[in-house]
């Protein structure tokens, strides 16, 4: 992910994402940005990702010898963490 102020690469697991508090500080412009979830990229994604759980992801599950029913969660999450995104925010 990138800073939205000034395009400084900041990772999803950095020490400046992690910490808490809904707006986080840059540690390279020091201006404040917050971490959401691309709402279009999920929308768009949603209906790829069911049609692969259900005719790949699930019958795979299944045949290794796990029960099915927590991997739509497990996926759902990942669809979300995969599509989080930094946007501008005001300071608190």
């Amino acid at each position: 992910m990138k800073c939205p102020h000034c395009a400084h690469k900041i990772g999803l697991f950095s020490k400046t994402l992690n910490k808490f508090g809904k707006t986080k500080v840059c540690p390279h412009c020091e201006k404040h940005i917050k971490v959401s979830p691309n709402i279009k990229l999920i929308a768009i994604l949603i209906v790829p990702v069911f049609i692969a759980h259900l005719f790949i992801l699930k019958p795979l599950v299944i045949a290794l010898g796990f029960s099915g029913k927590g991997v739509v969660g497990i996926w759902a999450a990942l669809l979300v963490i995969l599509t989080m995104q930094l946007k501008p925010a005001e300071p608190e």
